[in-house]
């Protein structure tokens, strides 16, 4: 495991836990922030063309930092065109520590773009691995989805979730062992379409108001609407599920900035 890979402070081995308690081991990576915009458009367009030009061009170089750092594997991040009235732009940061990724997005604020971006929507969490499949955190695997580069796929959906604590059915008492076999067939579903989405899991308890946090990529949207409806029935979602919004976007190059803010 590289130095930049080394995990935070409170990032636990095997032998922090025993296998009777019933909190399940996980480990996590970098922290995260989904965060979502909406384009005040009337007073972009109050602006005159030098002024939208500088704004676009200062926009367009926070990017370019991003991007480094992405090129890098130090961090990383996805910029999407949001579809509906959710937004206009969502921004996913990863970065090493939540000093980090809070300071990325309030940068982003601070621009002078940031006077027409009005958030929508945010999201605080950290990548998350659980340990249900007796996961070997060194695996490249692991480390792969625990420090994400990301794709640089078509289209994003996002959407966060928590577990049902009612009487009837509460996840959080629910045997250890009956939840890892209720995972294991849920991973089973998520295993048929490897090779058309790749998702990725960040965890929210005690860092914001859902339990996790789903982040679904793929060139074809509609693969989006086809794992989400098949796991319905499987029976972690069926019984325990409870989900958020549901955020979708297109993939944002310069050129999409460009017709976006034109």
């Amino acid at each position: 495991m590289s130095e930049k890979h080394m995990g935070h402070p409170g990032a636990m081995n095997h032998g922090d836990m025993s296998i009777d308690e019933k909190a399940i081991l996980t480990y996590e990576g970098w922290f995260s922030i989904h965060a979502t915009y909406k384009i005040n458009f009337e007073k972009w367009q109050s602006w005159d063309t030098e002024r939208q030009i500088k704004a676009l061009a200062e926009f367009k170089a926070f990017i370019a930092e991003l991007e480094a750092g992405h090129q890098a594997e130090t961090s990383s991040y996805a910029l999407y065109n949001v579809a509906g009235g959710k937004g206009d732009i969502m921004i996913w940061f990863l970065q090493p520590t939540l000093e980090e990724v809070t300071a990325k997005e309030i940068t982003l604020r601070k621009l002078a773009i940031g006077a027409v971006l009005e958030p929508t929507a945010s999201f605080v969490s950290v990548i998350e691995v659980s340990n249900y499949m007796k996961t070997d955190i060194n695996h490249p695997k692991v480390q792969a989805r625990l420090y994400p580069h990301v794709p640089r796929l078509k289209y994003m959906c996002f959407y966060p979730m928590s577990k049902r604590r009612s009487l009837e059915d509460n996840w959080y008492m629910t045997d250890r062992a009956e939840r890892g076999r209720m995972m294991r067939s849920h991973g089973q579903i998520g295993k048929k379409y490897e090779e058309t989405i790749k998702e990725f899991t960040t965890g929210a308890c005690g860092l914001d108001d859902w339990e996790w946090g789903i982040t679904l990529m793929s060139d074809d949207a509609v693969q989006f609407k086809k794992i989400v409806n098949e796991m319905r029935f499987d029976e972690v979602s069926a019984r325990f599920g409870m989900f958020g919004p549901f955020t979708v976007g297109t993939l944002l190059d310069e050129d999409g900035l460009d017709t976006l803010f034109a």
